[in-house]
């Protein structure tokens, strides 16, 4: 806002005799400082520069019982002790939420439950993910920007269960409610489980139509691993439909991301993927 304007704006205020804003308290500061410090850190990979400053940020919510914001950064905290690999610390962090309703608004508790389904997702525990799945919707209005999440879940324990027609439909309505509500990572999420499903019943053109649109949200994001994964998948969808010089291409566009982006894990399974489809089809000069 330009200064003339801003200050127009500040007689008219006076003129209407209207409240004064509250000043933000030095408590109030140093989480938002602290916050940010921490995002900006999660952002670089910094993942222990990030569960300290969230720390920091949750100790300054405290002390002046700021439960509102305490609550951000409990959820904050859990996220990054999830990429930790530290399951029972995220654990303990959204028990303080899910076990103190009196306190947190409805919007955490729910965000609380879901981001604990997803632990126990992680986990294995299949129907422990889904009774937090189904608590996480108590109280969230609808529209519920949880639902995509929630749903991609349940088609993700669809998948693993086998039942492709199912989870492939999910997922796809999946898409649908997070591309109307702006949540593009979780569309993106949701393109590739119903590409993953599409490939599992033998719906080749499908699956790839999918696969390539989550490429491309994820792209735009600029989330290496997700690219990854998504050239991963489109790979087995044309190894499947017996295009081995195509899926090998794709494999080893999904390694160079792996590689640059330090991906271990990934970058093991697509080498032994590689090594696979080499087999296959003769490597050209």
């Amino acid at each position: 806002m330009p200064l003339v304007l801003a200050t127009l704006a500040a007689s008219l205020v006076a003129a209407c005799s209207s409240p004064l804003v509250k000043p933000v308290t030095s408590a109030q500061a140093s989480t938002q400082v602290q916050s940010q410090n921490g995002a900006r850190a999660l952002k670089r990979g910094d993942l222990n520069g990030a569960l300290a400053a969230y720390g920091e940020a949750l100790a300054a919510a405290e002390s002046v019982e700021d439960f509102d914001a305490g609550g951000t950064q409990l959820l904050n905290l859990a996220a990054v002790h999830a990429r930790l690999g530290q399951l029972d610390a995220a654990h303990a962090r959204l028990d303080r939420i899910v076990n103190a309703p009196q306190r947190y608004s409805e919007t955490l508790l729910g965000q609380a439950a879901a981001r604990k389904a997803l632990l126990y997702l992680d986990a294995g525990a299949h129907g422990t993910a889904l009774s937090w799945a189904d608590r996480a919707h108590v109280g969230c209005p609808e529209p519920c920007n949880l639902t995509p999440a929630m749903t991609n879940l349940r088609a993700f324990i669809a998948l693993e269960r086998g039942e492709m027609q199912r989870a492939a439909g999910m997922a796809t309505r999946s898409a649908e409610l997070a591309a109307a509500a702006g949540l593009h990572a979780e569309q993106a999420n949701a393109l590739r489980l119903a590409g993953r499903a599409e490939t599992k019943l033998g719906n080749a053109p499908a699956a790839a139509q999918a696969l390539a649109q989550a490429l491309q949200i994820d792209r735009e994001l600029g989330l290496p691993e997700r690219i990854a994964l998504d050239l991963m998948y489109a790979g087995e969808n044309e190894e499947r439909r017996g295009q081995a010089a195509a899926a090998r291409e794709l494999y080893e566009r999904a390694l160079r991301v792996g590689e640059a982006a330090g991906l271990p894990k990934l970058v093991d399974t697509l080498r032994a993927r590689l090594g696979a489809t080499t087999k296959t089809i003769p490597r050209q000069p």
